[in-house]
């Protein structure tokens, strides 16, 4: 870690501590002028990938409206082994060797993808660690659940990871978007451990951090982690720094946090219960 810092758990998720982080939802349905290649283009999924992972034999006839699910990737770090990923992410070494054609022997090279099978009503947040544009196994957040009424209690010092504008975010993965601009700095609200720092596509960049109490906290929209998974933060450290959105509007921090279920918890809730304490 670059000069002790801080954060994770949607995935997207989304993603998503083995058996512990919130899972996005991973699938996405093909629009009007889009093709399967189109789509793994921007997913940085290859096309076979994509159709084998979906049970496509012609990437070429797919059709508007198709659901796809777009695997977890993850990003080879030094010492890691196939194994060590498989139980990693809770999923079968014989399901990523086939998903990704390889032998159990092989040897994997330091900044090479490893594609992620996972259960498709879950997102690529399924164990712990990361993805290429994220995570472990966990109950889904659904948005269309109430959030949990508990309010997480993580201890010591709990601060705004950004100091700009925001507005609920609505969306798959309940919790704020905050506005700023490129480069802006990304702090951790509490103190706690990283559980995942990698890409999920349609967050950018992605942190989760763990905090003492089991708690999750989801920071995505960046273009620069500045933490590692297995990293110690503590609550203001800088922990990443956000990159224009996947989804378009300029710069934007996605925030959220679940409790040790799985199930979200009402950001401004979170910090009005800090404020009056």
């Amino acid at each position: 870690m670059r000069g002790r810092l801080v954060h994770i758990p949607c995935i997207l998720l989304l993603a998503l501590a083995a058996a512990m982080l919130p899972a996005a939802d991973n699938r996405y349905t093909i629009k009007e002028g889009e093709t399967l290649f189109s789509v793994a283009r921007r997913a940085q999924v290859p096309v076979d990938v994509l159709s084998a992972y979906n049970g496509i034999t012609d990437a070429g006839k797919v059709k508007v409206g198709t659901v796809l699910h777009v695997p977890a990737t993850y990003v080879v770090r030094k010492g890691d082994t196939l194994f060590g990923i498989a139980r990693t992410f809770g999923v079968p070494l014989a399901r990523i060797l086939e998903l990704n054609k390889l032998g159990q022997s092989a040897r994997l090279k330091v900044g090479s993808r490893i594609y992620i099978p996972q259960d498709a009503d879950k997102a690529p947040a399924q164990a712990g660690v990361q993805t290429a544009v994220q995570s472990p196994s966990s109950p889904r957040v659904d948005p269309a659940v109430a959030m949990s009424s508990a309010v997480p209690n993580p201890g010591g010092v709990v601060v705004w990871p950004h100091p700009g504008r925001h507005e609920p975010d609505n969306g798959k993965i309940p919790g704020l978007v905050f506005y700023g601009a490129p480069g802006d700095v990304v702090r951790s609200a509490t103190a706690g451990e990283v559980k995942w720092a990698a890409t999920y596509w349609t967050r950018g960049k992605v942190v989760i951090i763990k905090s003492p109490d089991g708690t999750l906290f989801t920071y995505g929209g960046n273009a620069q982690l500045l933490v590692n998974v297995g990293d110690r933060v503590s609550a203001g450290m800088d922990i990443a720094k956000l990159g224009e959105s996947p989804q378009g509007g300029g710069a934007k921090l996605y925030f959220s946090i679940s409790d040790g279920t799985g199930r979200a918890v009402n950001p401004e809730r979170f910090f009005s219960a800090k404020s009056d304490s």
